[in-house]
């Protein structure tokens, strides 16, 4: 991490119901650029698309803020939710070629589990969700990691055929244009919780401690813990068809590319996704993507592609998945993870204003913060930082490092029906 940061954009305010107490629910955008590059790109462009920007890293602020604002103004906290963005392509992670590119990143960076006021009792929560339920914050960190290929601005052949991105804030890109505002809302609403921890490659962390494929998330207790997402996973094809805590971690592993019978097992989600979809269930619930071949990128941790009219949470861009109006079924599977859903946002999230309760988000404005403390490492809360229970880094678990986050492939002649989300 860089020493210093800035933060940019106090993207949105707004009221909510929180156990009868009217609060507020805040994102805190933090800039970890250094001076010149990524977010602070000083190079010279022209407004587009509602995006006033005139520097090509006041661009990328504003339309991360804005992707940002499109969540926060669907989803109720007491506690500012910190994200930590950067443009850097940080050891060439995020590569770039002539057909395919990791457009970026987003993670929790820590998941806890046994906090005051968990809904459930051993089971992970995503750092972000953890401190809403909390009502406090549990560790001095970022929430969210998150993370975008700079390249893709420059138009080179071997990239994506010369495609860049678009930052406009209106949904229209243009041939041989990536939109970033989806991208970026796709990328968030993992950092929110859309993600699985149970392993999809055998990996051995930092500590020679090794995880086995369809293991779950080990605490620093060294208990392994199911996550809140994972616990709304099922597996039809199975006898008594369980859900993923119900298994063994071979069973868990076996279950990885069961295709159309792995499924979200929420009879509030899979009702309400039966008046907006026509395809993409099996015995009435929505699957989820569990390749024959499981993909360490993009496995579980969205919705299949089968599912129509798409969503934007399925692992490869479609034109018609805009955030614009929405964020769909992202919707119903964060209130069952436990994030209140407000500004009348319902579940289904459809045909809504694009920043929810009619609210703008700020233009961003730039000032110096200071970086969080124990921002990159493992944290055992104990009791400190009002916290309590057991988190983790998730830096600690998913080794490699980018084994759950999010990428996107395309054609070289440009965005394919289904560009790839890795």
């Amino acid at each position: 991490m860089h020493n210093t940061r800035t933060r940019f954009g106090v993207v949105l305010a707004c009221s909510l119901l929180w156990a009868g107490v009217a609060q507020a629910a805040s994102v805190q955008l933090f800039n970890q650029d250094p001076a010149d590059v990524g977010l602070n790109d000083q190079t010279q462009v022209t407004p587009v698309g509602g995006n006033t920007g005139t520097t090509l890293g006041e661009q990328r602020q504003i339309a991360i803020s804005y992707a940002a604002a499109i969540l926060a103004s669907r989803l109720g906290s007491p506690v500012p939710v910190r994200i930590g963005a950067t443009f850097a392509n940080s050891q060439g992670r995020l590569s770039c070629q002539a057909d395919r590119a990791t457009l970026g990143t987003a993670r929790p960076t820590q998941f806890s589990v046994n906090f005051p006021k968990a809904k459930k009792a051993d089971t992970f929560y995503p750092i972000a969700l953890a401190n809403a339920m909390r009502g406090e914050r549990i560790a001095d960190v970022d929430d969210i990691a998150l993370n975008f290929n700079p390249e893709l601005d420059e138009a080179r052949a071997n990239c994506l055929g010369g495609m860049t991105w678009y930052y406009g804030l209106d949904g229209n890109a243009g041939d041989g244009q990536v939109d970033f505002l989806g991208t970026a809302v796709h990328e968030l609403t993992h950092g929110f919780g859309f993600v699985s921890t149970v392993a999809l490659q055998a990996s051995t962390d930092r500590n020679g401690m090794s995880t086995r494929v369809g293991q779950f998330l080990r605490a620093s207790n060294g208990v392994r813990y199911p996550d809140i997402f994972s616990s709304f996973i099922q597996d039809l094809s199975l006898p008594g068809q369980p859900l993923w805590t119900q298994m063994t971690d071979q069973s868990r592993a076996n279950s990885l590319n069961n295709g159309p019978n792995v499924v979200w097992s929420n009879s509030v989600t899979n009702n309400a996704a039966g008046s907006v979809l026509t395809g993409g269930f099996s015995q009435g619930r929505v699957r989820l993507f569990a390749p024959s071949d499981a993909d360490p990128g993009s496995s579980i941790s969205h919705w299949d592609t089968s599912l129509s009219p798409n969503e934007i949470m399925e692992p490869f861009a479609t034109p018609d998945a805009s955030v614009l109006s929405g964020i769909g079924l992202s919707a119903c599977v964060l209130e069952n993870m436990g994030w209140p859903l407000i500004n009348n946002t319902r579940c289904p999230d459809e045909n809504s204003s694009t920043i929810a309760g009619e609210q703008e988000s700020s233009q961003p404005t730039v000032g110096t913060t200071h970086s969080p403390s124990g921002s990159s490492g493992n944290s055992d809360s104990g009791g400190s930082s009002g916290g309590g229970g057991c988190t983790i880094s998730s830096d600690a678990r998913f080794d490699p490092l980018w084994l759950v986050l999010l990428g996107v492939s395309m054609a070289v002649v440009g965005w394919r029906r289904h560009g790839r989300r890795a």
